[in-house]
Order: C-alpha cells, then sequence, then structure tokens
C-alpha cells in the first residue's frame, strides 16, 4: 500500500520571541508594513522601534508631528520638511516646503525632535524660516545631533528656486561651533551667507576704541574657534555670500576665519578630509599665504576652490601641492572665466604636467563651467512646460 506524507505547519505563534524577533530583524520595510497586519502577537514584536529607523517621516503640517509620538517611530533617523519629488536638493524648486514649515513650524518640530536623540537628517532644513527665535540651547541640541547640516541664507533671483532663509543669531552661531568643536555628529557641513558678526548694539558705545580694530578682536565669531568646529567634520563646503558686497563683506568668513582653518588643517591630524570653498578666492589679494594653503591642501583628501588671481599666486600653490609630502587624491581649481586666457598663457605648463600626473585633470575649463550651467537652466524650463 502507499504511504501517504503529510506536511505539518508551525503556526508563528509558537515560535520563541527571540526567533520570530531574529526573523523581522532581516525583513525589508515593505515586509515589515506586511508582518504587523498578520497578528496581533506580530503587531506586538515588529512595533518596535529597532525596526522602523529606515522610515523617513513627513511633516508638512502641525498635525504630522503627531506621527513622532508613535511608539515604533522613537528611533527614525530622518524628517522630510519637503514636499514632493524635488525635495532635499540644494537647490528646491519653488513650492518646495509647505507654509506652515517655512514660517512657523520649525520651533515646535525642534521641541519634538529633542525627544527623538536618533534623528540624523532633516531634509529641506534649509528652506525653513524662524530658527533665529527658537531658544539657542534647543537649536543646538538639535542641529548637533544631525548627521549633514546645510546653514545656508540665500535668495535666488530665478523664479525656479526656493529661496534658502536659515540663518542662525551669532549667539546661536557661536554656541553651535563650540558644541561642535567639541563632540559632533557631523559628517557634512555647509556654511553660506551666516552671520560672523555679532551685535553692534551689545558693544558699549561709550567705548572709544577703533571701529576696525573694535570689529577685528571683539565682535567677530573667534577665528580659532570657527577653525576648531570646521575641522572637526568631515567634508565641509564653505561659502561667501558677500564677497562682492562691500558693505556686507565683514560679516561673511573672513580672512581671519579661513587663515586659522588652514593652519589647523596644516599643524595637526583632524577629521576634515574634504573641502569644498566658494567664492572665497586664491588671489592676490588675499591674506593667506600660498605656502600654507598648500600644506593645509596637502593634509587633506579632496578639495574644490576658486581661483581669481595671477599666475605667480597659482604657481605658488601648485609646486606646495606637487613637491611637498600629501594624501590629496582630489583636486579641483575652478578658474575665474575672465582670468582663464591670462592664467593659462602665464603658468608653467611643465608645473601643471606634474600637477596632472600627480592629481589628474585638476582644474575646470570655464567655458564647460558656462555650458552646464545653461544645460541646468534648459533642464529646468522643460521640467517647468511639462508640468504647465
Amino acid at each position: 500500500m502507499g504511504q501517504s506524507h503529510s506536511q505539518s505547519q508551525t503556526h508563528i505563534s509558537v515560535l520563541p520571541n527571540e526567533v520570530v524577533v531574529s526573523i523581522l530583524q532581516h525583513l525589508p520595510p515593505q515586509e515589515i508594513k506586511s508582518a504587523v497586519l498578520v497578528c496581533k502577537s506580530l503587531r506586538e514584536m515588529g512595533e518596535k522601534p529597532r525596526f522602523w529607523t529606515w522610515a523617513v517621516v513627513t511633516v508638512n503640517t502641525k498635525d504630522d508631528l503627531q506621527k513622532l509620538k508613535r511608539p515604533r517611530l522613537q528611533m527614525v533617523q530622518e524628517i522630510d520638511v519637503t514636499q514632493g519629488s524635488h525635495g532635499g536638493t540644494h537647490l528646491n524648486r519653488r513650492g518646495g516646503v509647505s507654509t506652515w514649515m517655512k514660517e512657523e513650524g520649525l520651533a515646535d518640530l525642534f521641541q519634538v525632535i529633542c525627544e527623538i536623540p536618533t534623528v540624523r537628517r532633516i531634509r529641506g532644513l534649509e528652506f525653513c524660516k524662524g530658527i533665529q527665535g527658537i531658544e539657542p540651547d534647543l537649536v543646538v541640541s538639535v542641529l548637533n545631533s544631525l548627521e549633514e547640516l546645510n546653514l545656508c541664507y540665500d535668495f535666488y533671483d530665478e523664479e525656479d528656486f526656493e529661496d534658502m532663509p536659515l540663518r542662525l543669531e551669532a549667539e546661536q552661531l557661536e554656541l553651535l561651533f563650540t558644541a561642535v568643536a567639541e563632540k559632533t555628529n557631523l559628517k557634512f557641513l555647509q556654511v553660506s551667507g551666516q552671520d560672523m558678526l555679532k551685535d553692534m548694539d551689545k558693544t558699549d558705545e561709550t567705548d572709544e576704541v577703533d571701529e576696525m580694530d573694535q570689529m577685528d578682536e571683539m565682535d567677530t565669531i573667534s577665528p580659532e574657534l570657527f577653525a576648531a568646529a570646521v575641522s572637526n567634520v568631515e567634508e565641509v563646503k564653505l561659502e561667501n555670500l558677500y564677497e562682492d558686497t562691500e558693505d556686507m563683506e565683514d560679516r561673511d568668513i573672513t580672512d581671519k576665519h579661513f587663515e586659522a582653518l588652514y593652519s589647523i588643517i596644516a599643524a595637526k591630524d583632524r577629521p576634515l578630509r574634504k573641502f569644498t570653498s566658494e567664492r572665497y578666492y586664491i588671489n592676490d589679494k588675499s591674506a593667506i599665504d600660498p605656502d600654507l594653503l598648500s600644506r593645509a591642501y596637502n593634509r587633506l583628501e579632496e578639495v574644490t576652490t576658486d581661483v581669481r588671481g595671477s599666475a605667480r599666486q597659482l604657481t605658488a600653490v601648485l609646486r606646495g601641492l606637487v613637491e611637498g609630502d600629501s594624501r590629496l587624491k582630489r583636486l579641483m581649481l575652478r578658474i575665474d572665466w575672465r582670468q582663464w586666457n591670462q592664467l593659462n598663457q602665464h603658468i608653467d605648463q611643465n608645473l601643471v604636467r606634474r600637477a596632472k600626473k600627480k592629481f589628474g585633470q585638476f582644474y575646470q575649463d570655464p567655458c564647460t563651467v558656462l555650458e552646464n550651467r545653461r544645460y541646468l537652466l534648459d533642464c529646468i524650463d522643460i521640467i517647468d512646460t511639462s508640468e504647465s
């Protein structure tokens, strides 16, 4: 007679909790969502916050803050305050952030985030207003716990781009730099358009000190503090927003701040590895010694910087990079298109060849840069046409 075989099935409820938890840990996000709908026991175990760290919580209204109070989201790492697929880019399209979030929601959001110490990214933070009205310790607590921070204050003439109004008060900025210099979670930091000059109204009006000396010695964020903080982050991008505006340039990152930064990089092994500076030029007007620049760059792994100066200045920097011991793997010099021909004709071509051999293509043809910008704007026009 034939022997019948039956396959017994074991219900998941009879498995030890340790086994079920181990299974849940290996499930992708979509499967976790399905698993918690199977039965009560799976839901109870699947609600543990460690299974939901991948979730990105969207916050566009005050009611959305209630999401962050759900038990399963108490270890969430990313919050998105943008709207639509364009959110999170440095040049976000108009309408990318809700009116509530952009105008008044930041303080409420920061209060909730303080209860979730695992948050590492706030997508679209740079497009939010109102940070100056938030208590400094709260601002520092939230920002220093992030892994990516874009401190951007900029306004665009093009209607296609979202303004970035995130500017800290001097007290907030100073406290943040103090915290970052000591210990930080930050892996990427961008600083653009922040006011490095402290409130002049708080100085003693009866103090008869030369105005420029007072500004240099008392009223700017300490260059040493700035350098200690910025060099304590692995990847940094600095942009001088007011480099062409005389009445505002003293409020920007100054030569003294850059000099302090390059000095600490050249002298010590700091966490900073990738460095970009925009609108702060290698040029003859700069007070930065070319030898200091090259020594600092040689301690980094990647450097991108703007060049607007003489062939003599650029030659001095390149020679230090080529002849010195270096850990530099990538160098990109963005040369001002107005001086491209002059630099190309007068710089030592043998030095250029040696630099190319060591670093690869290390300069950007400004004609290519202008062409890429035109291509970007053309793409935006195409997107606008397709969406209208």
